[in-house]
């Protein structure tokens, strides 16, 4: 995936900017990202995603939120920032038809959530919302990351006692959180 970033990016540098190019920097840069790195990766996926305001990208929007919020900039900016971003990247991909990008951003949404010590209660809820919407989209990948996060998040508030996997099933109709 590397030698075909470079490539990408080689070709963008010798032939000028297209609308591609942010993309291609984004993704050079998630897949080159290591801690060593990571600040000039950053900085070169910042001036990507920066440029989406000189080209339509509006299909691009999905992978590009996917690559910068949810590889990159979880390590410098707040992740509250990042969670709104990657929730646009979700309902984006949903309605461009680019489903399992906009899931992607979703599954990145949710871990973030977690991590920012966002309402445990409520991003049940959130997940089991996802979960719902899931028996629509059938993404097995994406559902086995949710259960994952859903049994996380149930541990942490009961140890599974109240809010494990098989109160999930006796949920019903689940209103958008």
């Amino acid at each position: 995936a590397l030698y075909y970033a470079c490539k990408a990016v080689q070709l963008s540098l010798k032939r000028g900017l297209c609308e591609y190019t942010p993309i291609t920097l984004l993704q050079f840069t998630s897949v080159a990202v290591t801690n060593d790195s990571a600040v000039l990766c950053y900085r070169i996926a910042k001036n990507a995603l920066s440029l989406r305001e000189r080209f339509e990208m509006t299909a691009q929007i999905p992978e590009l939120y996917f690559h910068f919020y949810g590889r990159i900039a979880c390590r410098f900016e707040p992740l509250q920032e990042g969670i709104v971003r990657l929730r646009q990247g979700f309902e984006a991909g949903l309605s461009t038809g680019q489903a399992e990008m906009g899931l992607n951003c979703l599954i990145h949404s949710v871990k973030n959530s977690i991590f920012s010590g966002a309402n445990l209660q409520s991003t049940l809820k959130e997940i089991d919302h996802y979960l719902h919407l899931l028996k629509t989209y059938k993404s097995e990948l994406t559902k086995n990351y949710l259960l994952i996060f859903r049994e996380a998040v149930s541990q942490l508030i009961d140890n599974g006692k109240a809010t494990g996997i098989n109160d999930y099933a006796d949920l019903g109709d689940l209103e958008d959180p």
